[in-house]
């Protein structure tokens, strides 16, 4: 359990997903989550990373079409549709669970925006105090009260204790549901029915958007570097309104790196927008730091 609550955590947290095998409205929460795919997909109806349709394929003449082109500039503006904030608290139950780690635990959660993601870990209900996480733009401060160890590093050096590289404005758009990154040029629009999909490409990722067309709430993303090497998804769900803001209470998380798969939900129990709050952070001094 040394490294793997964090891991767990911030895997989850820097995810983007698709909704090509979503069913709109369905409560994307996974119980007992499981490694095996094929229960996966049969269980929850989703597709795991490995399995997902491609996105924004390396054939750029997808959009050529006036229909898609029309398409991409009605959806274009939804990238726009984002939660504005000062500061959020929360608290979420979460399930992860890798090749050789499955772990539960909850996580309340803090924010200034665009300067602290604060993070107090516990588990067995509540009864251990497990870890605490200080993020800024620039550094994570990390301390595992379970093995009494402290981690201070530049968050560019985040991937040597997470499965994947690590973003600040990722983690707080994750957090809050809004879209990841808006970055890429925009390739290719669907129309599903009840879904649109919408398809952006830059130098180094590709990813795919969903989007609820009855009330244009994000459902999904995708995101996939150019080698292949990385793939994510998740799914968002259970939207409810938070202090006059719609936010998804439950989110699915799938992530495979250099082909190791690591899959997480989350469930928000508590959600609140801009009211005061605080970041308590402390190394004890008897504790080794690396």
């Amino acid at each position: 359990m040394k490294h793997s609550i964090l891991k767990g955590f911030v895997a989850a947290l820097i995810s983007i997903t698709t909704i090509t095998s979503c069913q709109v409205g369905r409560k994307p929460v996974i119980r007992n989550v499981s490694i095996d795919k094929d229960t996966i997909r049969q269980r929850y109806g989703i597709n795991t990373v490995d399995t997902a349709a491609p996105v924004a394929g390396d054939d750029e003449t997808t959009a050529n079409s006036a229909e898609k082109i029309a398409l991409i500039q009605e959806l274009l503006p939804l990238l726009q549709n984002e939660i504005t904030f000062s500061t959020f608290s929360g608290k979420a139950k979460m399930h992860y669970a890798s090749n050789d780690q499955k772990q539960e635990f909850v996580a309340n959660i803090r924010i200034s925006k665009d300067k602290i993601i604060w993070v107090n870990i516990t588990a067995l209900g509540g009864m251990v105090n497990a870890a605490r996480a200080y993020i800024t733009p620039d550094s994570i401060y990390f301390v595992n009260y379970l093995q009494k160890e402290a981690y201070r590093m530049p968050i560019s050096d985040g991937q040597k204790l997470l499965p994947m590289p690590v973003d600040f404005t990722l983690l707080q758009n994750m957090i809050v549901g809004n879209v990841l990154s808006k970055n890429g040029t925009p390739l290719n629009a669907t129309d599903f029915g009840g879904t649109w999909t919408l398809e952006l490409k830059d130098d180094t990722i590709a990813q795919q958007l969903g989007f609820n067309k009855a009330d244009s709430s994000l459902r999904s993303q995708q995101v996939r570097t150019r080698d292949d090497a990385m793939q994510a998804m998740i799914q968002y769900g259970n939207y409810q309104q938070v202090d006059n803001r719609k936010f998804s209470t439950g989110r699915v998380i799938t992530i495979s790196n250099a082909g190791q798969p690591h899959y997480m939900d989350m469930d928000f129990n508590k959600a609140e927008f801009d009211t005061p709050v605080e970041f308590p952070f402390q190394i004890p001094k008897n504790y080794t730091i690396k």
